[in-house]
């Protein structure tokens, strides 16, 4: 399992995070660890809403720092039909190559669509699969022998993304019973989703064994309570 990733006081707060903001904790520790970046005015806006483009980046930043190689020909190879290889964000067409090889972000139909707003049951999705790249099994394999609980918006959901969502539920990264799937998420929102899922082996207590190559099981799991509404 990827080191979890604990809040510390951090030189990198930004001047419209203030200290009793809830997600200020969450947002500062991933700072430090350089997997979200703020603006260069000292910014974070963490109101906004989060771009396709910017979850790349983090999720591509996490991957890579657990071990995951850009791929030699990132900047050769075009993996998106809309993010050429000479495109003046260089940064984006790296971790693009690199997420869309390590199985994170598969596109729509063959677009990455790098400045649309991305919904909370797409997240559901890509964090399912960073999650699988970085630890070799999924949100949805752990959360498999967990009682589901309750999301009563889960039929408003498309079906393709009813799992993940169901997932980050059972297993205390989304702590909400209205999930709200085809709602933006916005950037502090997502802070909070991805610090939930990098320190799923702090917050889920489990016993897992491998009984096949391709086959898991969770034989005890112990939650995690958080008052942060997500």
């Amino acid at each position: 399992m990827a080191s979890a990733i604990v809040p510390v006081a951090s030189a990198k707060s930004f001047s419209d995070v203030p200290a009793n903001n809830e997600f200020e904790p969450f947002i500062d520790a991933l700072s430090d660890t350089g997997i979200i970046n703020g603006y260069p005015d000292g910014t974070f806006k963490p109101g906004a809403k989060l771009t396709r483009g910017q979850v790349v980046k983090m999720l591509g930043r996490w991957v890579e720092s657990n071990g995951a190689e850009v791929p030699a020909d990132w900047n050769s190879v075009q993996r998106f039909n809309d993010v050429p290889v000479n495109a003046a964000d260089q940064e984006l067409v790296k971790y693009a190559a690199l997420v869309k090889d390590a199985g994170v972000f598969s596109g729509s139909n063959g677009k990455l669509m790098a400045g649309n707003n991305i919904t909370r049951q797409q997240m559901a999705k890509v964090l399912n699969g960073a999650f699988t790249a970085v630890n070799g099994t999924s949100l949805v394999d752990l959360a498999d022998d967990i009682d589901n609980k309750l999301v009563t918006d889960l039929a408003s959901a498309q079906q393709e993304f009813e799992g993940y969502i169901q997932a980050l539920v059972d297993l205390g990264i989304s702590t909400v019973s209205v999930f709200r799937p085809s709602e933006n998420v916005t950037r502090a929102q997502f802070a909070k989703f991805l610090y939930n899922t990098i320190n799923l082996d702090a917050s889920v207590s489990a016993s897992v064994k491998a009984i096949n190559n391709t086959t898991v099981e969770v034989t005890s799991v112990k939650l995690d309570k958080t008052n942060v509404t997500l």
